[in-house]
């Protein structure tokens, strides 16, 4: 899955910090095989998450999980996210 979000100069340093926790406690998740915060070369202010799961039960047990609820509240009013796009491997 890839999440991209745009984010106001004046939230960055405390979106980044948030995304920090984020990724910290998500990588200890059972099922969780990649979770990164990516950030543009040319605008910082842009950022993508990707993240992959053993399944989409593990990826549904995540977003119930504190961490992800108390941090993605927040997150809600200091970016503007687009909509979740969610691949599956071929290769």
């Amino acid at each position: 899955m890839m999440v991209g979000s745009t984010v106001p100069a004046e939230h960055l340093d405390r979106v980044l910090e948030l995304y920090g926790r984020l990724v910290t406690e998500t990588r200890k998740e059972p099922g969780c095989v990649r979770y990164e915060l990516l950030q543009r070369r040319d605008d910082p202010r842009e950022l993508m998450l990707v993240e992959e799961w053993e399944s989409q039960e593990h990826l549904d047990a995540h977003t119930r999980t504190p961490h992800f609820v108390t941090v993605v509240g927040e997150l809600d009013r200091l970016e503007r996210a687009a909509p979740a796009l969610i691949y599956n491997r071929v290769l």
